[in-house]
């Protein structure tokens, strides 16, 4: 069976491809055009050796050059059309190649989601009333099965239809939650922390865990990776997802932050990340990796942008994270790794834009195949986590689309497996 995971964006994505074929289509039309002018100006010249008797035996040859002309332009106008054609069937296709789930068969994981989240009302109704002696004998409620009724797709076909009250709405609550966090201690910079030796990460996978890592160590750490040889010094910097939801933390990954970034403004999350990287004395020419996952992944998004005129900022990449309002100077490439069944990289209400310096790869990991499948996506929390993450990036080592193979050949030399060190920044408050 055919894994349900495929690839949009990048130079092998449809946005590419298209333009490579209109713009071939473009080369072929300027070419028949000049072909006609070509003919025009041969048919002129036959007629003007005709009236002269002398190069009259010549109006012939020309008028048959003429007609060449003519003909050779109706060739390549008509393969410039054939151009298009292909340009839509191939977009008509991939669409077809992403349907591979049926009706039916979301139906079928619909009903039974629902009837799994029935039976887990009462299992917490159970637990309730029995107290402590029921949670020994059955555990406790975990959460119930819902991504049958609601992955990433469905979220952002949801919140799409806001339209542009969306961004008004999500800049609303944002003052909101500013207000409430009016009695946090302010964040004022970052400080580092004892520094480690270790081994970069040689695949994306690694780099996957290397995000569990950071997020694990709490407080809003941010982390920055650092190979040094004989090609000069690579970097990569790894960023947090939310970790305070209340308002009386001064930690910056808080839910603030997850709505300032996801309309790609700047948040103390981000100034964070800008801080450690400038602390960690950064040369301009060294390129630099930023990764995160979740709302890391939205904040790594724009700490890149606002990097990208001091530093060599290269490449992003994001698990998890809804993306699609943010915008990347053209100079950085993105790697954007999604579960459709985790709503979280719907939230924004938009799809990534297709373009040959982003690309997105969905995985259906409900549906996955793969013996090695770390969870089955039937919970919110699973389809969120990075067990999954570090799943869908180890099919993206192994060769997902040719638009995937290409953004890691071009990664490849900041993914190399080296001794390196490692500098965790802490945010400074207060």
């Amino acid at each position: 069976m055919t894994e349900p995971i495929w690839s949009s964006g990048g130079a092998g994505g449809v946005r590419a491809v298209l333009d490579d074929l209109e713009e071939a289509a473009g080369s072929l039309a300027a070419a028949a055009g000049e072909l006609d002018d070509a003919a025009r100006s041969l048919g002129v010249a036959a007629q003007v050796a005709a009236w002269d008797p002398a190069r009259a035996p010549r109006a012939a040859a020309l008028l048959d050059a003429a007609a060449a002309s003519s003909a050779e332009a109706s060739r390549l106008r008509a393969l410039g059309d054939a151009l298009r054609s292909a340009a839509l069937a191939y977009l008509e296709a991939e669409s077809e190649a992403r349907r591979s789930i049926t009706l039916a068969g979301r139906l079928g994981e619909a009903a039974a989601d629902w009837w799994g989240s029935v039976a887990w009302v009462h299992r917490t109704a159970a637990l309730a009333i029995g107290g402590r002696a029921a949670m020994r004998l059955l555990g406790g409620p975990g959460l119930p099965p819902t991504t049958g009724l609601v992955g990433r797709d469905e979220a952002s076909g949801l919140l799409a239809l806001a339209g542009e009250d969306y961004a008004r709405i999500v800049a609303v609550l944002a003052l909101v939650v500013h207000q409430a966090e009016a009695g946090e201690p302010a964040y004022r910079t970052v400080e580092p922390l004892p520094e480690l030796v270790d081994g970069s990460p040689g695949s994306l996978e690694d780099l996957v865990g290397r995000l569990a890592w950071v997020h694990a160590e709490g407080e809003g750490t941010v982390a920055v990776e650092t190979v040094r040889g004989d090609g000069g010094a690579r970097h990569l910097v790894y960023v947090p997802g939310t970790e305070d939801w209340w308002v009386t933390s001064g930690n910056p990954a808080d839910v603030e932050a997850d709505l300032v970034s996801v309309l790609g403004a700047m948040s103390d999350a981000a100034r964070a990340v800008v801080d450690a990287v400038a602390a960690h004395g950064i040369g301009p020419d060294e390129p630099i990796l930023l990764a995160g996952h979740s709302q890391g992944g939205m904040v790594a998004m724009i700490a890149a942008a606002a990097l990208a005129d001091r530093y060599r900022v290269e490449r992003v990449v994001t698990a998890g994270a809804p993306t699609g309002r943010i915008r990347l100077p053209p100079t950085v490439a993105a790697l954007h790794l999604e579960n459709t069944r985790d709503l979280v990289p719907g939230l924004d209400g938009r799809a990534n834009p297709d373009t040959p310096r982003r690309v997105t790869v969905s995985h259906d990991r409900r549906r996955s195949h793969r013996a090695d499948a770390p969870d089955g996506s039937r919970t919110i929390a699973e389809a969120h986590g990075f067990a999954g993450y570090a799943a869908t990036a180890r099919l993206v080592d192994e060769g997902v689309s040719a638009s995937t193979q290409a953004w890691l050949d071009g990664a490849r030399p900041l993914l190399t497996e080296a001794r390196s060190t490692v500098t965790a920044y802490r945010p400074v408050t207060g």
